[in-house]
């Protein structure tokens, strides 16, 4: 089979999205793990979930002390605080602030307006084909 060059492309694609991304991020002052961190609370809290970190070390695969160093960074910056829980003290929640919050809403506009640009490219079918062919891709490589 030809190599088409078609990871290269995909390469492209992201390497371009993420510089849209890293724009906000630096206007915050976050850097993506920061980011990734922030979304995981804001959902979860969406979701009426409440986050500790451990859920946040079980979710971005870090060990207990980057995390609490990555927790204290955020929180020294004004991104989220820690409270404790009523029944026992020794479990801090994190939540974010409204600091926090925006900086959540911001990244939701720029994926948007991302998916606005890919949807604006191809048609309702393109869209789907292209859909399912990034699920074929995926399922393959998690399979290996």
């Amino acid at each position: 089979m030809e190599n088409k060059r078609l990871f290269g492309k995909i390469c492209y694609v992201h390497r371009q999205m993420l510089r849209e991304n890293n724009k906000i991020l630096s206007e915050y002052g976050v850097t993506p793990v920061h980011l990734r961190t922030l979304v995981f609370i804001h959902i979860r809290n969406l979701n009426g979930a409440r986050v500790c970190q451990k859920d946040i070390e079980n979710h971005l695969n870090l060990r207990p002390s980057s995390v609490s160093s990555l927790i204290s960074n955020l929180e020294n910056d004004g991104f989220l605080v820690r409270g404790t829980d009523e029944e026992n003290a020794r479990k801090k929640y994190i939540e974010l602030t409204l600091k926090g919050k925006e900086a959540c809403k911001e990244d939701k506009q720029m994926m948007d307006e991302c998916d606005g640009i890919i949807q604006s490219a191809l048609s309702e079918e393109e869209q789907r084909q292209f859909a399912c062919l990034l699920d074929k891709i995926i399922d393959k490589i998690e399979r290996r």
